[in-house]
C-alpha cells in the first residue's frame, strides 16, 4: 500500500465474531481478540490460505482488573489451540502493558516496569510455546512506551534479554498508539523506529494514521468500522440486525474504501467516516 514502492503494508480488518474466519473473503487479513475465542468450546476451521493475527486483549484486562487474569500458561495453551483447530496463526501479540497515563493510574505502575513486564512476558511466550504447540512461536514482540525516548529504551531491554527486533522477527507490534493517532508525536515514533529496520505493525491505525505515517509501518490493523457501524442504521438490507456494528457487508465495504484511501494520499478521511 504506501510503506515504499516494493513493500506493501497489509491492513488486517479487526472482528469479533469468529465466524468470520470461514466465511470472509480470503483475501481479507482478519485481527480476532483472544478474548472471542477463548470462551469457544468449538473453533471454526478457516479455509487454506486464511490469514489471521490474534489480539491478546491485553488492553481490555488491564482496563477491567489493572493486572492479568490470564496467565502466560493459559495463553500459550490457547494459541496453541488456535493454530491447531483453526489453522496457523499468522502471528499474535503477547500479554503486554500499555503505557498511556490512564493506564498507568489504572496499574499503579511506571512507564518503566510496564515495559519490563512487556519484554518480560515476551520472552516467556517464546519459552513457553514448544511445550504446547509446533512450529515456530506465533508470538512477535511488541514496543511500550509514551516517549520517543520510552521506546528505544525498550528496543534496549529487548536487546538485552537477547531479542534482536529486526533481524529475527517480521512483525514488531508498536503499541501505545491508537488512541492518540492524530499527534504529530506518533509518526515521529514511528519514524525512529522503522529507521532502525523494524517490520512495524501499528495497533488500532485508521486512515488518518495511514495517510500520515503508514509508510512506515508493515501491518496495522482496525475495528473502526465497527465503532462507526454502531451508529449506523442497517444499509445492507438485512433485517436482523438494526446497525452495522456486526455486518460482515458494512465491514467489507469500509475496508476496500481504506485500502483505496491509503494508496491514494488525496482521498479524503471523511469519506470513509460519514459516506
Amino acid at each position: 500500500m504506501i510503506c515504499d514502492e516494493e513493500t506493501e503494508l497489509n491492513f488486517y480488518l479487526g472482528t469479533h465474531r469468529e465466524r468470520w474466519l470461514t466465511i470472509a473473503p480470503i483475501e481479507v487479513s482478519l485481527f480476532v481478540s483472544h478474548r472471542i475465542l477463548a470462551g469457544r468450546k468449538t473453533l471454526p476451521k478457516a479455509p487454506p490460505g486464511r490469514h489471521y493475527a490474534v489480539d491478546s486483549g491485553a488492553f481490555t484486562e488491564l482496563s477491567m482488573y489493572g493486572e492479568f487474569t490470564t496467565t502466560p500458561e493459559q495463553y500459550i495453551q490457547a494459541l496453541a489451540r488456535y493454530d491447531d483447530e483453526i489453522g496457523d496463526i499468522g502471528w499474535a501479540a503477547p500479554q503486554d502493558w500499555m503505557c498511556e497515563p490512564d493506564m498507568l493510574a489504572r496499574t499503579g505502575l511506571t512507564v518503566a516496569e510496564h515495559q519490563r513486564r512487556t519484554v518480560d512476558n515476551f520472552v516467556l511466550l517464546v519459552e513457553l510455546w514448544p511445550q504446547y504447540g509446533y512450529g515456530d512461536c506465533p508470538v512477535m514482540p511488541v514496543i511500550q512506551g509514551w516517549t520517543i525516548d520510552d521506546y528505544l529504551r525498550c528496543v534496549d531491554l529487548y536487546e538485552a534479554a537477547g531479542v534482536r527486533l529486526a533481524e529475527d522477527w517480521p512483525v514488531v507490534g508498536v503499541g501505545s498508539v491508537c488512541r492518540r493517532q492524530h499527534s504529530a508525536e506518533i509518526g515521529e515514533i514511528f519514524r525512529t523506529l522503522a529507521a532502525r529496520d523494524l517490520p512495524l505493525h501499528g495497533f488500532g491505525v485508521k486512515i488518518h494514521g495511514l495517510e500520515r505515517y503508514g509508510r512506515w509501518l508493515t501491518t496495522a490493523d482496525s475495528m473502526a468500522w465497527s465503532y462507526q457501524g454502531r451508529r449506523t442504521p442497517t444499509q445492507c438490507g438485512s433485517t436482523s440486525h438494526k446497525n452495522e456494528a456486526n455486518c460482515m457487508t458494512f465491514a467489507l465495504a469500509w475496508y476496500e474504501r481504506v485500502l483505496r484511501a491509503a494508496q491514494r494520499p488525496e482521498y479524503v478521511q471523511a469519506e470513509i467516516f460519514h459516506s
